[in-house]
């Protein structure tokens, strides 16, 4: 207590003497304000500075963020903050909550990023809050930004038959979530009139036939791939089975490949057709892309285009000049934005980044010697992001290949059977709930990255009575991945994708797999400022945004996951990438927070 002399009180001097005493005693206490609320265990505001504002002393070191007024703000290149680890972080199998607010950048330049993160890659535990969105197989990244939320301790989940979305494909050709759903696209029918078509799920193994992709152009059998752009759902069409469609073989003008906007229920609007400036005819589109507020494509001919809406589809260049005898042209795969750039690769081991314009800058020149160059790699199949570093996946060891910059690549091992084979090709590259899976030929098979040059295989997919290593008629893929309400989603095919009328019984479906606990908020938080927090409250994780819940996971064993480590406690940072935008206003707390509080903001 303080006690004021009765002659300052008739001095009229006890306002003053109020505030001289007063003041520098609540200067020093207002970092220890937030202490007042019971579990509080950090308290970020990141409006000036990185001191932790619970009381608890958790004050995170500064690696480059701009630290503003009105929060930290995050570029998605190598910033991030760090808390030093400390037995306050340890949350153990106990419940607690995550809140934060949270400005995702707009214009895709970069993979979204980590919100928050305090995992241990090696045991696989601990916590994974980000920023993601689909980029399956060939395609790039959507421009949706989904949150996602989970928990490890080496936990395994089981598998989940999703169905077969068309009773005679055999190729599931893309997994893309748009507006708090899942589409997927078929690579063949039986019936003409039955191929090129989108679905969406609709729980156990049912699919909602969501209508044709593109016009009567009936050689265009498949929907090759997606992306969501602007808030909208884009297909591109092709034809999956190479050996139809090498030499452009029987393709005329009309048969082109073309792009198409979903409109909802079965119907599609047209975006035009692509026009190669080769004598080659662009008979498939193999990615999309939605980079820096525009919408770019790429086909079989080595060229990238932009579409510029009334005046259709722009060429913006055709990068690397390197041909084979055997094949008409290189296809450029796969694209994927990454640090401010779009980066492209040549189906035949060439990687390129975007200069603007019809520039492209080469920087793969390592795989051109002796085509296969220094890592015996000839081909290039999918982009991914993880750590906050650019991988790829090809053939024909299964390498996965780290991009280190400039012309340097670091090999981070193989996946699928014995590399002496050479028959391992590396189909798609997803993160997680902290780890990198890959999927691959020749055995459908789904790998996940340990560190180094180590992977563990989680299971095959596909069997095949008949296999064998010379027939690659035989041989099974997992051509797309994506995630979806906190569950790993992956579409199975054989190697062509041709139509067949009774197909093997895994070939053409999607199987759903979880690993440890996970949930998700399948649509868009926009670029606005959202407050999100992520809940574990007993033996359920909860996704509120805004204040209201939006996902809750299935049911688990609490004492499965006691999550303490010793890894710092990272904001703007994680397993994915860094975080490209504004946060601000972080806290933990070692309990969790009711829907009433959390509805209130505290």
């Amino acid at each position: 207590m303080i006690c004021i002399h009765p002659s300052l009180r008739r001095a009229g001097l006890l306002q003053r003497c109020r505030a001289a005493w007063l003041l520098p005693m609540m200067t020093c206490l207002l970092p220890f304000a937030g202490c007042a609320q019971p579990g509080l265990i950090g308290y970020w505001k990141l409006r000036g500075d990185s001191r932790d504002y619970s009381g608890r002393g958790h004050h995170a070191v500064n690696h480059g963020v701009a630290l503003g007024p009105d929060g930290a703000m995050f570029d998605g290149l190598n910033h991030y903050l760090e808390v030093p680890d400390s037995s306050d972080l340890h949350l153990g199998a106990s419940d607690f909550t995550i809140s934060a607010w949270v400005k995702c950048a707009g214009g895709v330049r970069n993979v979204p990023g980590d919100i928050l993160n305090k995992y241990d890659p090696v045991g696989r535990r601990g916590i994974n809050l980000h920023v993601a969105a689909s980029s399956p197989g060939y395609c790039s990244l959507s421009d949706q930004r989904n949150l996602q939320f989970g928990i490890d301790n080496a936990v395994e989940g089981t598998w989940e038959d999703c169905g077969r979305p068309w009773p005679s494909n055999t190729l599931v050709s893309t997994l893309v979530v748009f507006d708090g759903e899942l589409y997927t696209g078929i690579a063949d029918a039986d019936r003409p009139e039955d191929t090129c078509r989108m679905f969406r799920y609709a729980g156990g193994q049912e699919w909602v036939d969501c209508g044709r992709v593109g016009l009567n152009d009936m050689k265009n059998v498949s929907v090759f791939s997606t992306v969501v752009h602007q808030g909208r759902l884009y297909a591109a069409t092709g034809n999956w089975d190479w050996e139809k469609t090498w030499h452009g073989r029987g393709v005329t003008t009309a048969d082109l490949a073309r792009v198409c906007r979903y409109a909802g229920g079965t119907a599609w609007e047209d975006c035009g057709q692509i026009i190669s400036p080769s004598e080659h005819p662009a008979f498939r589109i193999n990615s999309l892309a939605s980079f820096d507020g525009h919408l770019y494509a790429t086909d079989n001919t080595d060229a990238v285009y932009r579409w510029d809406g009334d005046k259709g589809w722009i060429v913006c260049g055709r990068p690397g000049s390197i041909r084979y005898d055997e094949y008409p042209a290189g296809d450029l795969v796969a694209m994927m934005p990454f640090k401010g750039h779009l980066y492209a690769v040549k189906h035949f081991a060439s990687v390129f980044r975007y200069l603007g314009g019809t520039q492209w800058d080469d920087i793969g020149e390592v795989f051109h010697a002796n085509r296969a160059g220094k890592f015996g790699v000839d081909q290039i199949h999918t982009l991914g992001v993880y750590r906050g570093e650019l991988y790829l996946g090809t053939w024909p060891d299964g390498k996965v290949l780290r991009y280190d910059g400039g012309q340097d690549y670091t090999d981070c091992g193989w996946l699928g059977i014995d590399p002496t084979h050479k028959i391992n090709e590396v189909n798609d590259l997803t993160v997680y709930n902290g780890k990198l899976y890959g999927g691959a030929i020749p055995k459908a098979e789904l790998w996940r990255y340990e560190d180094d040059q180590q992977w563990t295989r989680i299971r095959q997919l596909v069997h095949d009575p008949q296999w064998a290593i010379k027939k690659p008629v035989t041989w099974n893929r997992v051509p797309c991945m994506t995630i979806f309400q906190g569950k790993l989603f992956c579409g199975t095919s054989n190697c062509h994708g041709r139509a067949d009328s009774n197909p093997r019984a895994e070939v053409g479906k999607v199987f759903a797999w979880e690993a440890g606990k996970c949930v998700s908020y399948d649509r868009d938080l926009g670029t606005a400022w959202r407050r999100i927090a992520a809940v574990r409250a007993g033996d359920r994780l909860k996704l509120y945004v805004d204040g209201e819940l939006v996902a809750t996971s299935t049911a688990f064993d609490p004492a499965a996951f006691d999550l303490s480590n010793t890894r710092p406690l990272l904001i703007g940072f994680g397993q994915e990438n860094y975080f490209n935008g504004m946060i601000r206003d972080v806290k933990l707390y070692n309990r969790a927070l009711s829907d009433a509080q959390l509805r209130q903001g505290s």
